[in-house]
């Protein structure tokens, strides 16, 4: 449990340094983009009960 919590840090850690690295020298829009497809699939996926809203 103690080599699974220091790999997610690890992961954890340098995921959020590299987002910050990329949104200091790019813009939000391809997050923003991925938001609103994601969001609308899962609309999508909702409407149709391809899966269940519980």
């Amino acid at each position: 449990m103690i080599v699974a919590t220091v790999i997610a840090f690890v992961v954890g850690y340098a995921t959020i340094a590299w987002l910050l690295r990329y949104v200091s020298k790019h813009t939000y829009s391809v997050f923003v983009w991925y938001r609103i497809v994601l969001g609308v699939a899962l609309m999508v996926l909702l409407a149709t009960n391809t899966i269940p809203a519980t």
